[in-house]
């Protein structure tokens, strides 16, 4: 369909469709890939909450064709069921704005929107971007845009939702009930939590863990300037070897809006795929490196050393994102600026040495009013049940 007949379609299905009040539709990130807080909870109603209609939306058709492979109901759009559907749904569930830049946004306008967000961390993120030192993405005008309308916006503790998200969004409601994707690091993944997981990735860990530590090094983008893998600092032929005498397993995961695709032919480092998920993964993690990234949040609900290699810091916190936090209350670990720095800090947890559980478990309890791998079914339950969102 060209884009001027699709935006035909779109104005013709908006004028006529009414909503349904109990259809929800999921999009996902970017393009609508199968990963996030969006692609969990989806997968909580469409095998939880049968009675309640649900589809996933994507404009990847592979994404599609996985799930309904799977036997999950997916919409490619932009099928005639596709913008029929949407128009339709009376709930419309993100969890990020991308779906402000896609056109099939006119669909979503006088729906229930729900965002899900993609994390807590540290980072300014919405409006209080406006009043930031380093020259951000988007315009005032375009922030407001992007970060305004919704009718819940879903978090994980009081402190979030008050310190962070009720001054980065304009919503009715935000709702500390938790993160769906930290649902599955409480129980053992199933067929459908792999669904989009680097599956050969995972099935080699799973082995490889019955004989080394298994470490997660997730390094967030950049917006501007610099390098998520080290900024040129990580030798990696030397970090292979350093990995081996310990007894250790890296596996590299980008963020999935990393540009291009690492590879590696080094024994004791895996590629975990940019744009799979790695939740089902965490589990079987013993240590998480990361920089500025929030995912190490969400990893403190298992309650396991994080350490925080960041040798650009200062450039990053001049030239990409201006911090709302301080980066050392915020990280309980070793901080980490050179190669020789991230060697000694893995080999101290190699010996079983972990100066920093109490302050994990301080933040843990911060960021996370529920800790019981329940969020799909706190959200579920606000969504349909008009349940108290607390």
């Amino acid at each position: 369909m060209s884009e001027v007949n699709e935006r035909g379609a779109i104005a013709r299905t908006t004028k006529t469709s009414p909503r349904d009040p109990d259809r929800h539709v999921f999009i996902g990130q970017k393009d609508g890939q199968f990963l996030g807080n969006a692609k969990h909870l989806f997968l909580h109603f469409a095998t939880q909450r049968p009675e309640v209609p649900v589809h996933f939306l994507s404009r990847r058709r592979d994404v599609c064709k996985m799930l309904g492979e799977a036997g999950l109901p997916a919409l490619f759009f932009p099928s005639d069921e596709a913008i029929q559907t949407l128009a339709a749904a009376g709930t419309i569930v993100v969890d990020t704005f991308d779906f402000r830049h896609a056109p099939y946004e006119p669909l979503v306008r006088d729906a229930r929107l729900i965002q899900l967000w993609h994390g807590v961390g540290f980072k300014k993120i919405g409006f209080m971007e406006r009043d930031s030192r380093v020259p951000g993405n988007y315009e005032a005008a375009e922030l407001e845009r992007l970060y305004s309308g919704y009718d819940t916006v879903i978090t994980t503790s009081p402190f979030y939702a008050n310190e962070v998200f009720a001054k980065a969004f304009q919503a009715r409601c935000v709702a500390p009930l938790g993160y769906p994707r930290t649902d599955v690091l409480f129980r053992r993944p199933g067929k459908l939590d792999l669904l989009n997981a680097d599956y050969d990735a995972f099935v080699s860990l799973v082995r490889l863990k019955k004989e080394r530590r298994i470490i997660l090094f997730a390094p967030t983008f950049r917006d501007k300037v610099g390098d998520a893998f080290g900024s040129g600092s990580l030798d990696y032929a030397v970090l292979d070897r350093f990995l081996d005498k310990a007894g250790m397993h890296l596996v590299i995961k980008g963020h999935h809006l990393t540009g291009g695709r690492l590879v590696s032919s080094l024994p004791n480092i895996t590629v975990f795929d940019n744009n799979a998920d790695v939740y089902p993964l965490m589990p079987l993690v013993d240590l998480m490196v990361t920089d500025y990234s929030s995912i190490f949040m969400d990893y403190l609900l298992l309650d396991r050393p994080v350490l925080f290699f960041c040798p650009d810091y200062d450039e990053y916190i001049k030239r990409n994102r201006e911090l709302q936090f301080p980066y050392e209350t915020m990280t309980p670990g070793p901080k980490c600026r050179t190669q020789g720095e991230l060697h000694e800090a893995l080999a101290q947890v190699a010996l079983g040495r972990d100066d920093y559980a109490k302050d994990r478990r301080a933040l843990r309890d911060r960021a996370f009013l529920h800790t019981d791998g329940r969020a799909s079914e706190r959200i579920a339950a606000y969504l349909c049940d008009s349940s108290d969102p607390a």
